[in-house]
């Protein structure tokens, strides 16, 4: 078993000696003397709460209600006061006093707010997480919480009490961070906000950016120099609260309290070696490090965490205008913080800031962060926003309504902020001492943690009916797709593809049909859209010889009349034709050469739209069926080519929206040498024909020459 609670050998020591002493205290309200204690207990009682008042006078102790999805606060002590207001699970509190029951359970007189408004009332303490470590010290010293020791141990089943509050997707992790450190607490913020809405808000304007060094496929779109909007897959990456339940990532959840074992002066120097702020401040005895340690202490805020914060808004080097001391018009003004510093340009962001740090006299680096400090601590950390998630993403509805109360626009900064300050903590030993974190969780999440985004060029297509080939066509080119769930994969080399065709075959791997999706690409990944009204908007109607004039093979693919017409006039789905024609290659090309428009060794035959020439052409070959038919012939063939197998297929362009998409048909390859013999063997002209005999010929002069070849 492993206990929570600081210190426990000195807080037993403590109890034993209170119990052998005889000065356990009954019911005690502050300042009343209605039950007959002994003058040795009431100097011990007298003792004890000017103590605590004298704690709560030099800095707030906050502490957060836990372990209840829900907790009604009471107007007095012992669970029998009037409901005063209720509570969820992670709200926060000011200390103001602790009273014990007859039972010998202690209740704490807090102070809070919920929508602005504020209430007063009692909590029970085993209700309360607080990492304060001198309210902690000095309930031990006074034995103010003899059972709060054992809250959050492990139980006979290995489960932490507060890690069971949290639901099943975030236990794991949890449970890990509790077994390397069971001192830790977590706190379970139940924010009551659905998932959906807080990323709808948190994407409003520009409260959500990342710096535009950033891959594009994590922004949507320029903010302004060195800024970008967050895309929306960015944003749920760093709004879960779940990506961050890791040793790295934990302590942008912590409580912002001051401490003063582990957050020392020597920790912030330590930090701040190699910074701008290594040494002292400019005209002045006073390090930084001491600075942030006095102003950190005095506001009982963490000084780490004012040193990390200023080195976030102005970096390493600390070469910004704001806090320069000399920027035109603001000569001698500093803001550290970069309060108030907003705008699309570096100008409104410098003059902002700065009229900021002049309107408040913060005329010296040394007011400058104390100034600043003293906004975060009232403005935020005292308010509700006492972690840094809660100051970039504000979901805590204490004061100041939601989401517009942040403090910070660039959505990375809680995660790396919190990184900085587990290094502190962890160079100084202190890794182990009590911490409370305070986790959001949301109504309706994702089942799973959401994923960073990656620049993903699959391409994920569900097949219709009937439609087997792995073979999936992009822009017209080839790739071999794997199975995954029902649905073909494809990865493109690249994001430009626009779209995707699948062709059906019957059982004698003649093209039947074909199916087309539009693809769009949104920096992240493709989002393929089937076009019902385009199938089969190609169709393949065989090969013929040419057998008068010049021999050639004839290749015929077609387009229904009714199609033809819609895409002459108002067009299918909003696309119109502009261009109808047939690509010819050697088919042995056609594993080094893509066989699309503009490819090397493609030639390319116009059957509607504009020729070489620049004349436009319609030219219909022929009509069956209710379909139009085009043809193209490759014509004057060598002999040494009678059996060089040429590959066809149809092609058409379509225009929307001034912008133009090429669909093409399947890939069909055959020899005039085959062809011939074919057509011979199926019988279709009578034998001495002057057709049979054309055909004959091709295929005599064929193997004659084959056998040449082999003599």
């Amino acid at each position: 078993m492993r206990a929570r609670g600081v210190h426990m050998k000195r807080a037993v020591r403590f109890l034993c000696i209170m119990f052998a002493a005889g000065l356990v205290l009954g019911n005690i309200q502050p300042g009343s003397r209605a039950y007959a204690f002994t003058e040795e207990e009431a100097a011990h009682i007298d003792e004890a709460r000017e103590a605590l008042q004298a704690l709560l006078q030099e800095q707030p102790v906050m502490a957060l209600v836990y372990l209840a999805d829900q907790y009604t606060i009471r107007s007095a002590p012992g669970g029998e006061g009037a409901e005063v207001v209720t509570v969820p699970s992670g709200q926060q509190v000011l200390i103001r006093d602790v009273v014990m029951t007859e039972e010998y359970e202690p209740w704490v007189q807090v102070q809070l707010a919920r929508q602005d408004q504020e209430y007063s009332g009692y909590v029970e303490r085993s209700f309360l997480a607080c990492s304060d470590e001198r309210f902690l010290e000095w309930e031990m010293l006074y034995s103010m919480n003899p059972r709060s020791l054992l809250l959050t141990v492990e139980d006979a089943n290995g489960n932490y009490g507060d890690v069971e509050q949290f639901p099943e997707s975030y236990q794991a992790a949890l449970r890990a961070l509790k077994d390397a450190h069971p001192n830790w607490i977590f706190v379970k913020q139940n924010v009551n906000l659905e998932w959906a809405d807080v990323v709808a808000n948190e994407m409003v304007g520009g409260r959500s950016l990342i710096p535009a060094s950033f891959p594009e496929y994590m922004q949507n779109g320029l903010y302004s120099k060195g800024w970008a909007y967050a895309s929306e897959d960015t944003l749920k990456y760093y709004l879960d609260p779940r990506n961050w339940l890791t040793e790295s990532g934990i302590f942008q959840f912590e409580q912002l309290t001051y401490n003063a074992s582990y957050q020392t002066q020597e920790g912030v120097q330590n930090f701040l070696n190699g910074s701008f702020m290594q040494g002292n401040m400019p005209n002045t005895e006073v390090t930084y490090a001491r600075a942030f340690q006095e102003v950190g202490s005095a506001l009982g805020v963490s000084p780490i965490h004012l040193a990390c914060r200023v080195y976030q808004e102005q970096g390493k080097d600390g070469q910004s205008p704001l806090i320069s001391g000399t920027y035109p018009g603001y000569e001698g003004y500093y803001n550290y913080f970069n309060i108030g510093a907003s705008g699309n340009t570096d100008e409104q962001v410098y003059i902002s800031g700065l009229q900021t740090a002049q309107n408040n006299g913060w005329n010296s680096v040394r007011a400058a962060i104390e100034g600043g400090a003293d906004f975060i601590a009232k403005k935020y950390i005292l308010r509700g926003q006492d972690t840094l998630y809660l100051q970039k993403f504000d979901v805590d509805d204490s004061y100041d309504g939601l989401y517009w109360h942040q403090y910070m626009q660039n959505i990375c900064a809680p995660s790396s902020e919190g990184s900085n300050i587990r290094k502190l903590y962890d160079g100084a030993g202190a890794l182990n001492n009590s911490f409370t974190f305070r986790i959001p969780v949301y109504n309706n999440m994702p089942a799973a943690a959401c994923a960073k985004p990656t620049q993903s060029y699959d391409v994920v297509l569900t097949p219709p009916a009937g439609y087997a080939d792995s073979r999936i066509y992009l822009d017209g080119v080839p790739y071999e797709a794997s199975l995954k769930n029902g649905n073909y994969v494809i990865t493109a080399p690249d994001g430009s593809a626009r779209t995707a065709i699948m062709y059906q075959y019957n059982e004698s791997g003649v093209p039947t049909g074909m199916n087309v999706w539009r693809l769009e690409y949104d920096k992240t990944s493709y989002r393929a859209t089937e076009i019902p009204e385009l199938r089969d908007l190609l169709t393949y109607h065989g090969f013929s010889i040419r057998i008068t004039g010049r021999s050639g093979i004839r290749f015929k693919t077609g387009l229904t009349v009714e199609n033809r017409q819609k895409l002459l006039g108002s067009g299918i789905q909003g696309y119109t034709l502009k261009e109808y024609g047939t690509l010819i290659m050697n088919d042995a090309n056609r594993g080094t050469y893509p066989m699309v428009l503009g490819g090397q060794k493609v030639s390319k035959g116009v059957s509607y739209g504009t020729d070489n020439s620049g004349q436009h052409v319609d030219t219909i070959y022929e009509k069956v069926d209710n379909r139009y038919r085009y043809t193209a012939v490759l014509v004057g063939l060598p002999v040494e080519q009678y059996k060089t197998e040429f590959a066809f297929r149809g092609y058409m362009i379509l225009t929307k929206d001034g912008q133009d998409i090429t669909l093409y048909g399947p890939i069909v390859a055959r020899s005039i040498y085959n062809l011939s013999r074919q057509l011979l063997d199926m019988g279709l002209y009578p034998e001495g024909s002057e057709a049979a005999n054309f055909l004959q010929q091709l295929v005599s002069d064929a193997d004659a020459l084959g056998q040449t070849q082999d003599n």
